[in-house]
């Protein structure tokens, strides 16, 4: 998706298969003292919302609007994509290395307790102060085309019954990539749905992330829409936003099996 495209012309690592509270009433202190997963330096634990501007952060500088220097539409966007996620996910685990946020995968399973309920009134502030520009407007557009598309692949696909889970974003940290921390994150997440009792799960992806790593982990593709038939399937006139949909990525749906991924986790080096 063009403008989505890394700030520093590198492909993601990974990515996706982008206020106040607390999760479920869990104190900061009590998850890093109960439940934390440590490999190594890097400690995995549940997010809470004071974990947002990391992940609005990271996900900003991955996936910048070119077309706003000032970057403050922006930071705008990658909240909106952050909290569209953030949307039906019952589990948000983030990787860390002190304090330092290293990587995040954010889950929806179909059932259980929402993460963060708030999440849905937030994406409607974001959402009316991205309404209040032209360039802000525009990007909402494009980020609603894309999420439009996606759902759309999904029922193609058979796959908007639950209660399949869908890995709805998994970001790893450019400063974190080498350092196993990828592979903790996607091992982390098997070993919950396979202590969930739940069989088979999916995830989308584009070609702006790194797609041969669900190829290499023996993942089905479940759909693929290249950028060039985006338009068409849309239904839209690509002459209606040449820029977006000229540059727009491919987009993928990948889905496995729990059991067959956790027998392969070992095969990967890890991100």
């Amino acid at each position: 998706m063009n403008s989505r495209r890394s700030a520093d012309g590198q492909v993601p690592s990974l990515g996706r298969a982008r206020p106040n509270g607390a999760m479920r009433q869990m104190t900061t202190s009590s998850i890093h003292d109960q439940a934390s997963r440590r490999r190594g330096s890097v400690a995995i634990r549940p997010m809470v919302w004071a974990d947002m501007p990391d992940l609005v952060g990271t996900f900003d500088a991955t996936w910048k609007v070119q077309e706003d220097p000032e970057g403050t539409v922006s930071r705008l966007s990658a909240a909106h994509f952050i909290l569209h996620y953030l949307v039906g996910a019952t589990r948000a685990r983030i990787a860390v290395d002190g304090q330092d946020f290293l990587g995040v995968t954010l889950l929806a399973e179909g059932r259980g307790e929402l993460c963060f309920p708030q999440a849905e009134e937030e994406l409607e502030q974001v959402d009316q102060q991205l309404s209040a520009t032209t360039l802000g407007a525009q990007t909402l557009d494009r980020a609603r085309q894309w999420q439009q598309t996606e759902v759309k692949l999904e029922e193609q696909c058979g796959l908007a019954v639950p209660p399949q889970a869908e890995l709805r974003l998994f970001l790893v940290s450019s400063r974190a990539r080498g350092r196993g921390v990828g592979g903790a994150l996607w091992r982390d997440t098997l070993e919950h749905l396979d202590q969930a009792g739940i069989e088979r799960f999916y995830l989308h992806t584009d070609s702006s992330c790194d797609v041969g790593f669900y190829d290499h982990q023996g993942m089905e593709r479940l759909a693929e829409l290249r950028g060039r038939d985006h338009a068409a399937f849309a239904g839209r006139d690509p002459s209606d936003d040449p820029q977006f949909f000229e540059g727009i990525d491919d987009i993928f749906i990948y889905g496995g099996r729990v059991s067959d991924q956790l027998g392969k986790d070992g095969d990967h080096g890890g991100r």
